[in-house]
């Protein structure tokens, strides 16, 4: 598997292609569907497969596009019922969400998508239905752990407690893992469980 990041929109978020052998599976699509196609193309496979960690506007506004194309969209059922509530942020910072349907909603566990295993983690706390993924010790968590930091908790559906809960859950996974999140630069789990200022208690 190799990784490709890519930063799009008004909030810099990391866009992921992961590349197989045969497709490619895309992590938080931000915006710009069509930037996003080129790119595949340029590499020479299908995107078959979306995953979203949560449904912030600036994570998934180009889903739609590339559902039109005939990607598969993986959400947590939490957070598309808070998109159907309009709390995706998108009007509160002057953008338009384009709506999108859910092909299968996420869960905690195994998720083979098109051949490809990846654990899913349940992850709330910066919105309720938070995911994480984790392949290859590579941890992709959206805006749960950043470089140094944690994600926003007192957004619509956010909570402290079940932020904190998901970080130490992070940290308990076993060795070290790259992490990607969904805003600035990547990081290791062993480097965050030791100098992240944020969850002091890493039981």
């Amino acid at each position: 598997m190799f990784i490709r990041k890519e930063v799009m929109g008004v909030l810099n978020t990391n866009v992921y292609f992961l590349e197989f052998e045969n497709d490619i599976v895309v992590i938080d699509p931000a915006t710009d569907g069509e930037k996003i196609f080129e790119t595949a193309k340029r590499i020479g496979k299908p995107i078959c497969n979306v995953l979203l960690t949560h449904g912030h506007f600036d994570h998934c506004n180009a889903a739609a596009f590339l559902a039109s194309k005939g990607a598969r969209i993986y959400l947590s059922k939490a957070d598309s019922e808070m998109i159907a509530a309009e709390l995706d942020l998108a009007r509160f910072m002057g953008e338009h969400l384009n709506k999108f349907k859910v092909d299968e909603f996420l869960t905690e566990g195994k998720l083979n998508v098109g051949g490809h295993i990846f654990d899913v983690l349940e992850t709330g706390g910066h919105t309720a239905g938070s995911m994480s993924f984790v392949i290859e010790r590579n941890i992709f968590c959206g805006d749960t752990l950043f470089y140094l930091g944690v994600g926003r908790s007192d957004l619509p559906t956010g909570d402290k407690r079940k932020l904190t809960e998901s970080i130490k859950k992070l940290y308990a996974l076993d060795g070290n893992y790259n992490v990607y999140p969904g805003h600035g630069q990547s990081t290791e789990l062993d480097f965050e469980r030791a100098n992240n200022p944020y969850v002091k208690d890493k039981q």
